[in-house]
Formats: structure tokens, C-alpha cells, sequence
């Protein structure tokens, strides 16, 4: 669901200043993204996704994000990379337990109406992540042609959250999400090719430097904050140092 600007904000500023920007400086934002593109940084490696005509939507020190519409009316994709602090955690279940009370968080009852979630531990990368597959419904989703009209539609989430397993106190989400009339089933294996071309940066990042003690709880991906828009046009706008549109999904 939303994840919080003001959240990754107050997490970037806890980092060594540009150390979390995975896209570089764009001159055209909407511009199409060549299939596995890599994003590097001293935290992750990001492989852009594989097949599909997507772009640019997010672009921050803490979260980088791709869209793309689908062939139905108002039928989006997110694939989605964002870094979130963590506290010290004592075991996983108290890892699980946060990841869920994130996800939760952003999917407030007078809008969302969960229809199935599941949350499975995993140490196949080497380090701790859990697993999250969920789908809920959207009851006031914006549709892509009108800024007022809403509609409802089915939200499905695949995603991965880890702890970084080299930098004490970060952790890291990579999930695809899917928006539209109904559930798709090819889900599952485009967000699990996604999820692989993003790993853990050959380079060696710093450690945080906790200067707060509260720490926020990472949250589910953007796809139902807002709608993508139609596909691009060849238009030029002038560059931006920082992409910090609304992401649409």
C-alpha cells in the first residue's frame, strides 16, 4: 500500500548523503527503462524488470519503482525496491511480526478489503527474509482516465523483505504488485524473476549511523497509492535532480 515519504526520508537521513540513490539523474523521467538495466548502489544491485514496456516512477535515496499499464482498462504493474530502518530484532518472529503490523498499517479498513495474505520465513538467500503474498481489494481505486472517478479493484502482491545482511539496522523490500479487475496468474513468476535480479551489493555499504530511536515499520509496496498513467509521450521536461512523483499502480 503507501509507503510513507516521510518515513524513507527520515531513513535516508540517517545514511551517508546520495549513498541510497539507485536510479541515476534522469532527463526524462517517463522514459522507457531498457530490459535489465542495472541500478547499483553501495546497498543493492536492482536488475530492471525483463519484458514489458516499463518506466520510471519513483526515483528517491531510499526507493527506486517501475510501471507499466497493462492490456485491460485501468490493469497496472509495479515492481517496486525501497530500504527501511529496522530495529534490533531478537528473532524472527519478531521480524515476521513486524513485516505484517507494516503491511496492515497500510491497508486501512475503509478502503481495502483483505481477501487472502501469507507470511513465510526464509534464509534461502543466506540472511533472514520473509516472504509476503497477499491480495485485497480496492474499493475507491482512481481510474486511469479521471482524477475524481473511482472504481474497485483486486491488488496483488508478491513481494521479499530481508535484512541487510552486511549493514546492522537497514532492511530492504523487492516485490511486484498487480492492479486490475481480476487476479492474474502469471504474477507469481515475473515478481520471483524481478525478486532474483535484486541482490545485495558486491560493495561494501557503511554502517547506519542511528542518530533517532524510533524506527519505523517498513511497509507494503506503492502499487495501491495511485494509478500509472497512460503510456508515455516523447515529450522532453526539463531534468530533475530527484523524481518524487506519486507513484501509480
Amino acid at each position: 500500500m503507501r509507503l510513507s515519504v516521510l518515513n524513507m526520508k527520515k531513513f535516508a537521513y540517517l545514511l551517508a548523503p546520495a549513498a541510497l540513490c539507485l536510479a541515476p539523474v534522469l532527463s526524462n523521467a517517463q522514459a522507457l527503462v531498457p530490459a535489465g538495466k542495472m541500478f547499483s548502489n553501495a546497498f543493492l544491485d536492482v536488475r530492471a524488470p525483463l519484458s514489458g514496456d516499463w518506466v520510471i516512477v519513483k526515483s528517491s535515496q531510499a526507493e527506486l519503482a517501475f510501471a507499466r499499464t497493462g492490456t485491460a482498462v485501468n490493469e497496472s504493474y509495479i515492481a517496486q525496491v525501497s530500504l527501511f530502518a529496522l530495529p534490533d530484532l531478537k528473532d524472527k518472529a519478531q521480524f515476521e511480526a513486524l513485516v505484517k503490523q507494516g503491511v496492515e498499517a497500510d491497508s486501512p479498513l475503509e478502503r481495502f478489503k483483505p481477501i487472502s495474505a501469507s507470511y513465510e520465513y526464509s534464509e534461502q538467500r543466506g540472511y533472514s527474509c520473509i516472504k509476503y503474498v497477499g491480495v485485497t481489494e480496492d474499493m475507491k481505486a482512481k481510474t486511469a482516465t479521471s482524477a475524481t472517478e473511482t472504481v474497485t479493484l483486486k491488488l496483488q502482491f508478491n513481494s521479499l523483505y530481508c535484512q541487510h545482511p552486511t549493514v546492522p539496522g537497514v532492511g530492504f523490500m523487492v516485490g511486484m504488485s498487480h492492479r486490475g479487475d481480476t487476479v492474474v496468474d502469471e504474477l507469481a513468476q515475473e515478481a520471483a524473476t524481478f525478486i532474483e535480479g535484486v541482490q545485495v551489493s558486491k560493495n561494501t555499504a557503511k554502517p547506519v549511523v542511528q542518530t533517532e530511536t524510533q524506527v519505523q515499520t517498513p511497509a507494503k509496496p506503492a502499487e495501491s497509492q495511485a494509478e500509472v498513467q497512460s503510456p508515455p509521450q516523447q515529450s522532453q521536461p526539463p531534468a530533475e535532480p530527484e523524481v518524487e512523483t506519486e507513484v501509480r499502480g
